[in-house]
């Protein structure tokens, strides 16, 4: 049976290693692309059967939710794993809203990553169970999930708002117009109820987004 294939997208040129390294216990998996560039990414999937794809939700120029749609669109059979660093309730929770197919936090044993991989190739999904418990309660617990109203692109341009970049220098990393940027952080301010960077990025703190 020919081996699966699985690319990894990361920006640490590091982690893509581990990552491949880790795969490499299982002879039926193999590292077909590692990458940091998600238009490589997406054109190796329009051009070849990839099994999965292995991306951090957080990847500069773009965002794992983005690729993550482009790559539904072009090969809906191709499963989604995301990483992140980040808040786990909070990414995790958005990655299963988004359709992704697992999430492993990169604070937790590498070997996850691994069992993450081996349930995915096998038709199931991979959720931190907390998340899972978490969304299950969403009835009785509404105020907790609507607790970061924000849109996940809203979520990236903050992420670069609060690095210090300008709505230009956003807009030229997100190919968008510097109008679409300045609304989008407009929409933040307002519903996080902020009003300067400096309480925007105590926001981001408390939250973990940072």
């Amino acid at each position: 049976m020919k081996p699966a294939s699985v690319v990894i997208m990361d920006e640490q040129p590091i982690v893509r290693m581990s990552i491949e390294v880790l795969l490499k216990k299982n002879s039926n998996i193999h590292v077909a692309l590692k990458s940091d560039d998600g238009r490589e990414v997406i054109d190796y999937v329009r051009k070849n059967k990839v099994d999965l794809v292995i991306v951090d939700i957080e990847l500069p120029g773009t965002d794992g939710f983005s690729l993550l749609k482009r790559v539904n669109d072009i090969s809906p059979q191709t499963k989604v794993l995301f990483l992140s660093s980040k808040s786990e309730n909070y990414y995790a929770g958005r990655a299963i809203r988004a359709g992704a197919n697992g999430f492993v936090s990169k604070r937790k044993d590498h070997n996850d990553i691994y069992k993450a991989v081996e349930m995915l190739l096998n038709g199931y999904s991979f959720f931190p169970s907390d998340t899972l418990n978490f969304l299950s309660n969403t009835a009785s617990r509404r105020g907790e999930l609507s607790e970061l109203p924000l849109s996940n692109r809203e979520v990236t341009v903050l992420r670069y708002l609060v690095n210090g970049l300008s709505n230009k220098e956003i807009a030229e990393q997100l190919l968008l117009s510097n109008k679409t940027i300045s609304a989008h952080k407009s929409n933040i301010f307002s519903k996080l109820g902020v009003h300067t960077i400096v309480e925007l990025i105590d926001y981001a703190k408390s939250h973990e987004l940072l």
